[in-house]
Order: C-alpha cells, then sequence, then structure tokens
C-alpha cells in the first residue's frame, strides 16, 4: 500500500495538502495533488525541470498563490498563504535559489531569516549569531563577514542551517543540495535527519537520486505537473525512479570515456597561471578531452575555471589553440567560452526573450548585412530547445519564466551551438534532472569527439568520474593531484581532495600562496566594505571642506557668521527633500512627484495659513503637509504596487497631476504665509537655523534606526532584493507602500520650511528641486538599485549642492558652473565610491566587446 492510501488524521499530519493547482495562462503548472506529512518524516519530492515541484513548494511555503486547493500546517488551514503566514505557523523554506542577502553580514543574514519569537534585541545579533552557528556546525563562519565573501556552498549551508536551528513544524528544501560539495552534502543530509529525530517534518526536491535513497522515507513523483503517486523509498529504485518521473525508459549510463584516436593537439595551455584564491597552475587540455576540476568546496575551482578564460586579470602564461591570451576578449577570439554557474546574474540576459537568449551568441551567422535572417533564427531556437529538452510555454517568455533546470539548458545550449573550440564549465548540469542530465553528457561528448577541448568544475563526484578523460584536483588553490578516470571511483576523488585538504600530499603541493593584498589598500578595502558608509560619508565632508577653503581664500566673506547662516538656511528644505527621496531609495524605488507635493504644500499654505502665532501655525502647516503627503503617497502606492505601473512612469504621471492642481489654485505667485510662521522658521541657533538642527537630530536618530534595528534591517532587506526579503516574511510590497506615502510626506513637510523663503505661494518652485532632490541623497552615498545611503548623507549632499551653487556669486563666475560642478561632483564622488572605479569603467568597455558573446563576461566586473 502505496503512503498516499494511508489515513493520517490532519491533527496528526505536520502538513496537509488537498488538491492545490496553478495554471499561468494556458500552461498547466501544477494538476491537482494532494499530500500528507506526518512529524518526523523525511519525504522526497522528484520529478524532471518543468515538472511542477517548485510550484509545489511555492504554494506550500506561500511565495506562489494556488488556482485551488488548500494547505493546512499542522492544525491550521491558511486562508491566504504567504511566506510570513507560513512561518508563523512554523514552515520555513529553503528555496532553489537562495535568499541570503550578499550585501548583509552572516550575522544579519541569520538574524533576518529566523522567526521573531526565537531571535533575541538586534544590538546582540552578532553574539547570538556566532552561538547559534555554533551549536549548529558552522562556527568556523565569521558572523561579522558580508555573506558575498562566503563560497556558494557556504551561503547554501548557511541558509540550510538558519532554517533548521528554527526547529520548525516543517521544512521545505528546493533543490537545496544543489550547490553543495561531498561533505557539504553529508552535513546537509545529516542536518535534515536531526530535524526529523527532533519532530519536523521534512520535505526535499532534489536530481541527485543517490540523496533520496539515503534519507528518505517515502518519495512522490511529479510529472508535466501531474503527480504520479507516492512510494514507500525502500519499495522502489532508482531506475524505476527514473522511468516514473520521464514516462518512458531512459538510459542513464554515461557516454565512453575518449580513446587516444579521439584526442587531438594541445588546445588549452597554462603556464604559473595564478589569480585571487589559486595558483601558481600548469595545465594543459587537448582537442577531443574532457578534463574535470576536482577539490572541496572553496578551494580554488572556479577561480581557475575562470582563470583560464583570463577573467580576473590572472597572471602567468595562457595560450588558446596557439594563441597568446591576455584578457577574455582575446579568448573568445581564439574560440574559448565560459559559462559561469550563476545562471541568474552570468550565464543569462534576464531582460532579453528566451529566443534572444539562444541566439545571441551567434548574431554574426545569422545575419546578413546586418539584418537577422527570421527562418535561420527559428530553425536555431527549435533545434536547440529539440536537442536539449527545454520546456517552455513560448520562446518569446523571458527566461525567468522557466524552472531553474530549463535555465541551465538555455545558457548551455547557447554556448555549444556557437561551435567554440573550448568550453570552460561551471557545474553544467547544476539543478538539471536525470534525463537532461545524459542528455548533456552525451551532448558534450559529442561535441568532444569533434574536437571541443572541455574543462569543467563539478561538486558531483560521480559526474567527473563517469564523463570526464582525466580530473585534475585541486586543494588550497593548487593542483595537488591527477586521476585518470578510468579506473577512478567517486569515492577516491573524494578521497584525494580530503587528504589533501588535511596536508597529507606533502607541503609542497598545498601550500596556499594567494597573492596578498597590499596592506595599505587591503585595510582601505576592508574599510569600505564592512563600513560602508563612514568612508562615503568622510569623503563628502572633506568635499565641503576643501571647497570651503577654495572659496574662502578667493572671498574673505565666504565664511562669515552670515553667509553660513545663509547657506545652511538655503540647505534646509533640500535636505528634507532629499530625506523624502531616500526614503523611497533605499527601498528600491523612485518618486518624482516630491518636488511637486512640497509646492503644493506651501500653496495650501498660502491658502489656510495666512495669520497666526508661531506654534499654531506651525502645527497646522505639519498637518497639511502631512495630510496632502499621505493622499498623493497613497496613490503612488495604489499605482506601483497595486497596478504594478512603473515607479518612475507613475510619479511622473502623479507629477503632473499635483502641479495642475497647485496651479489652478494659484495660477501665478500669490497670496500670503503668517509672517509669525516665517520669522520663527527663521530663528537661529548660533550659527546654525533651529529648523537645521532639528534636520540633523532626526537624521541621527533615523540612521540610528536603520542600522542598530531589526527594523531597520528589514526594511534594507526590501531595497537590497524585495524577492528575497518576502521569502524571508517581510511584506515587501507594504513596505514599499508605506515607503511612498511617508516619502510624500516628508516633501510637504520640506515645503513648510522652504516657504520660509519664499514668503507666498507659487507652485512652480518645486521644479527646481525635480533634480536636485535626487542627486542629494545620490551624493550622500543612496543607490538607484536601494538598500544603502544614509540620512546624514542626505543632509551632507544637500549642503554641498548649495555650497556649489553658492559659489557662483561668491567667485562672480558665470551660473553654468554650478551645474557642471555639480554634475562633475556627483560623478567624481560616485566613483571614489566603487571599490575599483577603473575595473568598472573596464566592465563596461568589455561588456560592449562581449556584446554577441557570452552573458558572464558582460557581468563580470570590479569585483
Amino acid at each position: 500500500m502505496s503512503v498516499k492510501d494511508q489515513k493520517t488524521p490532519t491533527d496528526l499530519a505536520a502538513l496537509d495538502v488537498r488538491g492545490i493547482a496553478k495554471a499561468y495562462g494556458v500552461v498547466r503548472a501544477l494538476e491537482p495533488a494532494s499530500l500528507v506529512l506526518r512529524p518526523g518524516e523525511i519525504h522526497a519530492l522528484v520529478g524532471e525541470n518543468g515538472s511542477g515541484k517548485s510550484t509545489f513548494v511555492g504554494i506550500v511555503s506561500g511565495t506562489v498563490r494556488a488556482d485551488q486547493g488548500s494547505v493546512t500546517v499542522g492544525t491550521e488551514t491558511l486562508a491566504r498563504v504567504s511566506p510570513a503566514v507560513a512561518q508563523s505557523h512554523g514552515a520555513l523554506t529553503v528555496f532553489q535559489d537562495g535568499s541570503i542577502l550578499p550585501q548583509l553580514s552572516v550575522a544579519q543574514n541569520l538574524y533576518l531569516g529566523t522567526p521573531a519569537e526565537q531571535r533575541p534585541a538586534y544590538r546582540r545579533h552578532e553574539k547570538w549569531a556566532a552561538e547559534r552557528l555554533g551549536e549548529w556546525g558552522l562556527g568556523r563562519l565569521d558572523v561579522t563577514a558580508a555573506a558575498a565573501t562566503l563560497s556558494p556552498g557556504d551561503r547554501q549551508s548557511l541558509e540550510i542551517t538558519r532554517a533548521v536551528a528554527a526547529r520548525p513544524r516543517l521544512l521545505l528544501l528546493d533543490e537545496a543540495t544543489s550547490a553543495l560539495d561531498a561533505n557539504g552534502v553529508d552535513n546537509a543530509l545529516e542536518l535534515m535527519q536531526r530535524a526529523a529525530a527532533e519532530g519536523c517534518a521534512v520535505m526535499f526536491v532534489t536530481h541527485r537520486l543517490s540523496e533520496v535513497f539515503r534519507v528518505a522515507e517515502s518519495i512522490s513523483v511529479l510529472r508535466d505537473g501531474k503527480w504520479q503517486g507516492t512510494h514507500r523509498a525502500d519499495s522502489t529504485d532508482a531506475k524505476g525512479l527514473v522511468e516514473l518521473m520521464a514516462g518512458t525508459n531512459v538510459d542513464t549510463e554515461f557516454p565512453p570515456h575518449a580513446t587516444p584516436d579521439e584526442v587531438g593537439g594541445v588546445v588549452l595551455s597554462a603556464r604559473e597561471l595564478a589569480g585571487p584564491g589559486f595558483g601558481p597552475v600548469d595545465l594543459s587540455v587537448r582537442a577531443g578531452e574532457i578534463v574535470g576540476v576536482a577539490g572541496a568546496d572553496d578551494n580554488g575551482q572556479v577561480g581557475l575555471l575562470r582563470g583560464l578564460a583570463r577573467i580576473g586579470a590572472p597572471s602567468g602564461g595562457l595560450t588558446i589553440c596557439g594563441r597568446s591570451v591576455a584578457g577574455y576578449g582575446d579568448a573568445i577570439d581564439a574560440g574559448a567560452i565560459y559559462l559561469s554557474g550563476d545562471r541568474a546574474e552570468e550565464s543569462l540576459f534576464r531582460s532579453l526573450p528566451i529566443r534572444e537568449n539562444i541566439t545571441v551568441g551567434m548574431l554574426d551567422r545569422l545575419s546578413r548585412w546586418g539584418v537577422i535572417g527570421w527562418q535561420g533564427e527559428r530553425d536555431l531556437v527549435s533545434e536547440t530547445v529539440s536537442n536539449f529538452g527545454i520546456r517552455m510555454g513560448s520562446a518569446e517568455a523571458p527566461p525567468t519564466s522557466l524552472s531553474g533546470g530549463n535555465q541551465q539548458k538555455v545558457a548551455l545550449g547557447r554556448v555549444l551551438a556557437g561551435e567554440p573550440r573550448l568550453l570552460l564549465a561551471e557545474e553544467p548540469t547544476q539543478g538539471v534532472d536525470v534525463r537532461s542530465r545524459v542528455d548533456i553528457y552525451n551532448l558534450l561528448r559529442d561535441a568532444a569527439r569533434k574536437g571541443l577541448a572541455v574543462v569543467l568544475v563539478s561538486s558531483d563526484a560521480s559526474e567527473l568520474v563517469g564523463l570526464c578523460d582525466r580530473i585534475v584536483v585541486m586543494s588550497r588553490g593548487r593542483l595537488v593531484a591527477e586521476l585518470a578516470a578510468e579506473g577512478a571511483s567517486e569515492q577516491s576523488v573524494v578521497d584525494s581532495f580530503t587528504a589533501a585538504g588535511h596536508g597529507e600530499v606533502g607541503p609542497d603541493a598545498v601550500a596556499d600562496e594567494r597573492p596578498a593584498a597590499r596592506p595599505g589598500l587591503g585595510r582601505i578595502r576592508e574599510l569600505f566594505q564592512r563600513h560602508e558608509n563612514g568612508p562615503r560619508l568622510g569623503l563628502l565632508a572633506l568635499m565641503l571642506v576643501l571647497i570651503g577653503a577654495y572659496a574662502q581664500s578667493q572671498n574673505g566673506i565666504f565664511l562669515t557668521h552670515a553667509n553660513v547662516y545663509n547657506l545652511l538656511f538655503l540647505a534646509m528644505p533640500l535636505a528634507a527633500i532629499a530625506a523624502a527621496e531616500f526614503v523611497v531609495l533605499f527601498v528600491g524605488e523612485i518618486d518624482v512627484s516630491v518636488g511637486a507635493v512640497m509646492a503644493l504644500t506651501i500653496v495650501l499654505m498660502s491658502e489656510f495659513v495666512q495669520s497666526g502665532a508661531l506654534i499654531p501655525a506651525l502645527l497646522l502647516s505639519l498637518l497639511i503637509a502631512i495630510l496632502l503627503g499621505c493622499v498623493v503617497g497613497s496613490l503612488n502606492a495604489l499605482l506601483v504596487e497595486g497596478a504594478r505601473l512603473s515607479p518612475f512612469i507613475a510619479t511622473i504621471g502623479m507629477l503632473g497631476i499635483v502641479n495642475g492642481v497647485g496651479l489652478t489654485i494659484r495660477p501665478t505667485a500669490s497670496g500670503v504665509i503668517s509672517p509669525a510662521l516665517l520669522e520663527g522658521l527663521a530663528k537661529e541657533v548660533w550659527v546654525v537655523p533651529w529648523a537645521f538642527v532639528v534636520l540633523v537630530v532626526l537624521a541621527l536618530v533615523a540612521d540610528w534606526a536603520l542600522r542598530s534595528t531589526g527594523t531597520g534591517l528589514r526594511l534594507r532587506s526590501v531595497g537590497l532584493n524585495a524577492q528575497f526579503a518576502h521569502r524571508l516574511g517581510v511584506n515587501s510590497r507594504l513596505v514599499r507602500s508605506a515607503a511612498f506615502v511617508v516619502a510624500s510626506a516628508l516633501a510637504g513637510c520640506a515645503g513648510v520650511l522652504l516657504s520660509a523663503q519664499i514668503a507666498t505661494g507659487d507652485q512652480t518652485v518645486g521644479a527646481s528641486y525635480l533634480l536636485l532632490a535626487i542627486a542629494a541623497p545620490v551624493l550622500g552615498g543612496a543607490s538607484l538599485a536601494g538598500g544603502h545611503g544614509t540620512f546624514v548623507g542626505c543632509l551632507l549632499g544637500a549642503c554641498l549642492l548649495i555650497v556649489v551653487q553658492n559659489l557662483t556669486a561668491t567667485l562672480g563666475i558665470n551660473d553654468a558652473y554650478a551645474y557642471l560642478l555639480t554634475g562633475g561632483l556627483t560623478i567624481v564622488a560616485l566613483l571614489l565610491y566603487t571599490s575599483s572605479a577603473g575595473a568598472a569603467i573596464g566592465n563596461y568597455v568589455r561588456s560592449l566587446r562581449l556584446r554577441f558573446g557570452n552573458a558572464a563576461a558582460a557581468e563580470e566586473g570590479a569585483s
């Protein structure tokens, strides 16, 4: 009797799924499916790419909304599933493409992804994280290090440990072991068993059937979105599972290795090649040969592979097909192509449709006189889709609409269709199902028989043994062993790098001689990485000091009491509106209507705050500003988050509406504002307007909250990656909606401050702040991509812009120079903020050079 037929009472089930289904247009991603999991059970969900596994996990975890059916976790049926709701009922998920935010520290990532009731006060998060990781076997990780510095395997291990350590009622793992080496897989499976022993129900998705039979008690199979049943693990075998997944007999044997007659001349020759994390290395690869690179995670394998493509400027000699290679452009010209394992960022063009992702490397071949022949393009796409078994709805859909395995097939299909002489592939079958994996093996072997030389990095030792003709083993960045595939075994490969890692191969072979960073630059780089905002604010303050000193040397009145007060008085409204814009920039949005809101506030003040004492007039003005901001901000949020319009387009439209309302009330500048209010806003504390002092205090408090509280961390996570934040239980849409409301309210308050300068209702004054409102926070360290910057930076940026504008009068020069200086200083500041401006510029040039080549090189940057 199958597990599906057993009657498990709902009140004893950790998960009870009844008839969930999902369709995307005409594509049925998941037919009605049901499943019951008991506490302490380890359950495997298997199927080919595109079979509906991730859809099933997404519905249970709350990231995908089902068209029908119900999900019950414990005794609670979740009426409207979301990650936050699922997590509040004890269901945690480790996703296929992860949810670790690389810009945050290890401790912050652990804190962010842990249920609220298990987290300490944020001020203790680093000590708490170290204790928690130590308890679960990851004490070797530096909790203060940025997650970006971790290897892919360590990031995956961190994510699995984070979920297991929370002791959930239900643990879902979607391809969670795909980036792990043999040791990492062992640890992950041990964690699953440990969680199950404590009463957690575990469901994991994997294409590695060996993992299934090591830990799973029961197995469910999906094929083409249809449930194929649930079976006891001890009642079936790998061959039976593959047939259930494919619906037919599948030959899972590796193709034969190359014979001596099939191996040609040397294609790749590297001598004393060394780069970040590896070297020096000597390596030769011949035509028709497939060479595998093995090693424990983060021992230089990927660095070597990138170095063989001359990515990352490694030192040493490198020739490809007899040509000396100085850079990746030369490697492409020599017939080499690099396929990154990071398909989302480097292997695919996410903004292009699947069709163009497949053909982008062969535009020269497909075009005549610069025009692409549609028939040739269609034939190539059709052939690639057929050869690789790519499951898709339409070739015009983006690659993000595909499952992870099908995305990998698109990336590999593109590079092989270009018929390169040398393929450098990182994890070419990661996330690919069994049948497609065999197809890829055969395609690689067929290409090798036609003369292609292949070097591949794989964390799957059985793949290295079965596919490769030679296996080179790395430890601590060096090649420490070479194995002939004939006669090698999975265990012998693992043993070879395990022994090397424990110093059993000899000191010369394993000595770690990675290039050391120069001490001075290394400390500066570390300072930028660990304290992102301090150096940036310091640079901005230094600019202010240098410009002020120069202006004073040219005109002695620049630093007088009256002029300093005037500069700060002029900077007040700009600082306030820059802070308003920063609120939306921080969560990854933009609002170009803030200047219009500021101006309309003044217009309304000229109607309703024409007299009265300071305090009543100020309170009434702030009430007008906040109410107006709430209305406009809510409309912006409705357009952007509700109607899903581009924030730039939506707020441009709102800009026109707000300006229209203001000009209807005041077609020309007119009306008066309470003299007591204007006089009160102009009062000073020594040389500083009192309102500016208030802004500084509020900015310091706000920055402390952003950097030193859990709430601030969650806000930052939305700006860094809203999708990941959503997976971790943060309501990203609500946060972004609130940001629009707060930004408009702050813009209204900026209007109150500006009224002290113009004293009358004038809707046109907002136009001059349109670009300055964005320039000031960006100059202060904010990023248009979100998640970076400070409120204090907004104040400093505003002051710098005002000082630059004031220089024209102080130095008696043309007003045009103010614009030149503003733009120039902004660009200089942005270049100084980057860790390597020259490399960033080089990256742009390289992207132009390689736009018709490989996406990996186009994405290769200063890092």
